[in-house]
């Protein structure tokens, strides 16, 4: 079992990889997780970074769920679980299946090539 401590530190990974992106897309969280593709690619990051880490699929769920909540300035912002139930709600979507593909495949590209900055987020919002 991993520690709130070690989860909390994979989330953090997760969310500067998203809020990069975001960043430079000139997009808030609220803004961009609106998008059924988008709320697919955290979920893909987040996903990858737990079967990097090895987690069990408890674990994995509390990873997400940090990390969908450390992307708002506000963890107990009301807005930040209804995205983490949006994304359960649309998984079997197409457009959330391509987006949580883009992230897993950014985090994965990136682990094996850290000159492999993750950049489907960004290339998807300013298109």
């Amino acid at each position: 079992m991993a520690d709130a401590d070690r989860l909390g530190k994979i989330a953090s990974i997760g969310q500067d990889l998203i809020t990069t992106q975001l960043t430079m897309a000139t997009q808030t969280p609220s803004q961009a997780l609106e998008g059924t593709w988008v709320l697919g690619y955290c979920i893909g990051i987040f996903d990858a970074l737990a079967q990097r880490a090895d987690l069990d699929d408890a674990e994995g769920f509390s990873l997400i769920t940090l990390g969908f909540l450390g992307l708002f300035a506000d963890p107990a912002d009301p807005e930040a679980a209804a995205f983490i139930r949006h994304s359960l709600d649309r998984q079997d979507s197409p457009r959330f299946q391509e987006g949580a593909t883009a992230g897993g495949t950014d985090v994965f590209d990136w682990v094996a090539d850290r000159t492999k900055a993750p950049t489907a987020l960004f290339e998807h919002l300013t298109r």
